[in-house]
């Protein structure tokens, strides 16, 4: 990560400052950058960086986050996974992609297996509302049924997609010519 992406990304973090404040900020940071280790210059430096910058300022972010909303907050955070990925993904060999596809791939069976309880309640709900005969009973149970599961599943996805990218770090090795990227790893949170 150069100079103007790790600023970038610090930036982004920065969205409850004013403008001045985070120029102010950012230029307090740009002669950070060159006292930095290579594996300082990653995802869980930016966001201690952001939290010691929020703190000096007074700002609580929990409380901010809580006012923007959950939804808005995982929906950020999912963006931002997929940015992660992506970005990452570029600088992968074919290996690693394949591994993080593969991740994916499961995560959504997973999903899809979620559907199997809901499935079940819909039919049994079914099965009481062809008893009784009340008209769209059916049509209006099967469609609560299918709102309540698509809500389970992104709150699922969202959860469990944040969780694995948490994991996810991008690790940098210095060659003697010059920077390579040795790729992603995934590191157990303790």
């Amino acid at each position: 990560m150069n100079k103007e992406e790790w600023l970038s990304l610090i930036e982004k973090k920065l969205d409850l400052l004013t403008e001045d404040a985070k120029k102010e900020e950012l230029k307090k940071l740009e002669n950070t950058f060159e006292q930095l280790k290579e594996e300082e210059k990653n995802i869980t430096s930016i966001e201690k960086i952001q939290k010691e910058i929020f703190l000096n300022r007074g700002i609580n972010p929990q409380k901010i986050m809580t006012k923007k909303g959950w939804v808005y907050k995982h929906l950020e955070e999912l963006f931002e996974g997929i940015h992660n990925i992506v970005e990452s993904m570029s600088h992968n060999s074919k290996k690693e992609n394949i591994k993080i596809i593969i991740d994916l791939l499961v995560l959504i069976f997973f999903i899809c297996l979620i559907k199997i309880p809901f499935i079940l309640i819909r039919n049994l709900g079914e099965s009481v509302f062809t008893i009784v005969e009340i008209p769209y009973a059916l049509e209006i149970w099967s469609l609560i049924i299918d709102i309540i599961y698509i809500i389970v599943a992104i709150m699922v996805f969202i959860n469990i997609f944040t969780k694995w990218l948490k994991n996810l770090e991008i690790k940098k090795e210095i060659n003697k010519k010059g920077k390579s990227l040795q790729g992603i790893t995934l590191t157990k949170e303790d």
